[in-house]
C-alpha cells in the first residue's frame, strides 16, 4: 500500500504515506482543521458523505473523521445555499439569486462529524459560509456575523431550514473581504 495515492498537490515538499498520515491524525498532531461540508444541522453536526438526492456522488468521508474526532478547532466553510448566485457591489455582498438547497437542515442525512460529541468534548467549531459566519455555542448552531449587505432575517434565518440561534452581540464580518483591494494579511 505504500504506492497507494489519495489527492494532489502543486509544489509539494514532502510525501508522506497515508499509513503515516492517519498516525498523524489519530494521535491528534495538530491544533486546527480547515474543512468543507455539505450539510450542517442545527446541532452542529456536518455532512460532507452523502448527498441524499445524488448519493452516488460522494467518495465517503475517508480521513475525515479521523480528523474531525482529534482537532482541537475546525474551521468548516462552503456555501450557505446550494446553487445561489451573488456578486460584491460597493463592499457589499449581494444576493441575484437565491439557491434552492438549503445546506443547513434540521438534521444532517448522514452524519460524519458529530455536533453534540464536539460540545461535549469542548472542541472549537466555526462554519464560515459567504454570507454569514456561524459558531457552536452551547450545543447550538449561532450565528456571529453576517456579511456586508446581508439582511438578518431575509438572507439567514429564512434561507435555512434549520434553526439558527442568533448571537447577542451579533458583528459585521470584516469589511476588507469584501473590496478588491490588497487585505494586508500577515503571516
Amino acid at each position: 500500500m505504500l504506492d497507494f495515492k489519495f489527492g494532489c498537490a502543486s509544489n509539494a515538499e514532502a510525501f508522506v504515506a497515508s499509513p503515516h498520515q492517519f498516525s498523524y491524525f489519530q494521535a491528534g498532531g495538530f491544533d486546527c482543521s480547515l474543512l468543507s461540508f455539505l450539510e450542517i444541522g442545527q446541532d452542529g453536526s456536518v455532512n460532507v458523505s452523502r448527498l441524499a438526492a445524488t448519493p452516488h456522488r460522494t467518495a465517503g468521508a475517508g480521513g475525515f473523521v479521523d480528523i474531525t474526532s482529534r482537532a482541537k478547532r475546525i474551521i468548516f466553510s462552503g456555501n450557505f445555499n446550494a446553487g445561489a448566485k451573488m456578486h460584491i457591489e460597493n463592499g457589499k455582498l449581494v444576493i441575484d439569486k437565491e439557491g434552492k438547497i438549503a445546506k443547513i437542515v434540521p438534521q444532517v442525512s448522514q452524519v460524519s462529524f458529530s455536533g453534540r460529541k464536539a460540545a461535549q468534548t469542548g472542541q472549537d467549531i466555526t462554519y464560515v459560509t459567504e454570507r454569514c459566519v456561524m459558531k457552536l455555542l452551547e450545543g447550538q448552531l449561532t450565528v456571529t456575523e453576517i456579511a456586508p449587505g446581508i439582511d438578518l432575517q431575509r438572507d439567514i434565518i429564512a434561507q435555512a431550514s434549520g434553526a439558527l440561534h442568533v448571537a447577542p452581540n451579533l458583528k459585521t464580518m470584516d469589511a476588507v473581504l469584501f473590496h478588491d483591494s490588497p487585505m494586508g494579511l500577515k503571516l
